[in-house]
């Protein structure tokens, strides 16, 4: 019976074996590094992680990654909760590869693009090649800059709510500095005024400030003050048993005897109110009221009485001093100011 026998293995093949299994180690040892570096150690990561930082409202660790300076203002929308909301309009963010700056080998331009408020946006970053950690990691660095602004103007009150937090104003602006991308979304409401909506996107560093400018204008309360104080002093004027009411619009003349007890004023049409922002100040335009005279004439050669209603329009003008909560009316008619 035959048998067959191994050959006997020797030392120098264990070691054979030995090294083919190394090289596979290292070989896949170095692969999974290159393609960890391509992945997790790329300048296109960097830009993905700052992304994350904002998201989080993390404004520390972001102001870091980016080695950015801070210009002056309000710094409130660079952490915690505002920051937050200044990132909830920012959807569908993705990262293209990066690509080599023509002006330096180290350089790379990474472009995110994403949707800002539902409107196709792209914002690009540029980043050095700082080294190498470990042989196969690369560094990368956010090149320094300075990070951008919004100012937001706005007249007649001190403060304005941007995504939800109170701005003070002075002068009627502020200045925040701010992450990019953001979106920004300003206006205010008070008793007297309010400004609506209006909303930017800022996708990157520019020479000038974003800007927001909110158009006050009056509120349906501010105008229904205004009309009341008016009818007020028109319905005092109207009490007054004379031809010619002190401090008021309306008069009559007449060359015939006038009992006093027989004269009544009364309001045919009360004026409409139509305010506008002029030079620092709410106008008030001219007003024009109907107003009626009941009374008995007396004519100076016969002795005649007649009764008469005689009706007219009148106009004359108003100041207006106003704050977000308070308006005065001083109407001023016949060139005198009359009572508030």
């Amino acid at each position: 019976m035959n048998s067959r026998t191994s050959a006997p293995v020797t030392a120098s093949r264990i070691a054979v074996r030995w090294a083919i299994a190394a090289v596979v180690v290292i070989a896949l040892l170095v692969g999974g590094a290159l393609a960890a570096n391509r992945l997790l150690f790329s300048p296109q990561q960097q830009v993905a992680s700052l992304q994350q930082y904002l998201a989080a409202g993390d404004g520390a660790r972001a102001l870091g990654l980016m080695q950015a300076a801070v210009p002056k203002g309000d710094a409130v929308a660079l952490d915690g909760e505002v920051l937050k909301r200044t990132q909830d309009g920012i959807t569908d963010f993705t990262v293209d590869a990066a690509v080599p700056s023509d002006k330096d080998p180290d350089l790379r331009l990474v472009t995110a693009h994403y949707k800002a408020a539902g409107v196709d946006k792209e914002s690009t970053y540029t980043l050095r090649h700082t080294g190498k950690n470990w042989l196969f990691f690369d560094t990368w660095a956010f090149e320094p800059s300075t990070l951008p602004t919004v100012k937001i103007k706005a007249n007649t009150v001190n403060e304005v709510n941007v995504n939800e937090q109170a701005i003070p104003l002075k002068a009627g602006t502020s200045t925040l500095p701010v992450f990019y991308p953001a979106v920004l979304d300003a206006s205010f409401s008070t008793k007297n005024f309010q400004a609506d909506t209006r909303g930017v996107v800022v996708t990157g560093v520019g020479k000038q400030p974003v800007q927001i400018a909110l158009k006050t204008q009056p509120t349906k309360e501010f105008i229904a003050s205004i009309s009341t104080k008016v009818k007020k002093y028109l319905d005092g004027c109207a009490t007054q048993q004379v031809l010619m009411p002190s401090g008021c619009p309306f008069a009559y003349n007449t060359t015939a005897r006038v009992d006093s007890s027989s004269i009544k004023w009364s309001i045919d049409k009360y004026p409409t109110i139509d305010v506008s922002y002029y030079n620092g100040a709410w106008i008030l335009a001219p007003l024009e009221v109907k107003a009626s005279v009941n009374l008995v004439e007396q004519d100076l050669r016969t002795g005649a009485k007649e009764a008469k209603k005689v009706t007219e329009k009148f106009s004359f003008t108003a100041h207006l001093t106003t704050s977000t909560t308070e308006v005065s009316v001083v109407p001023v008619a016949g060139g005198e100011q009359a009572a508030r």
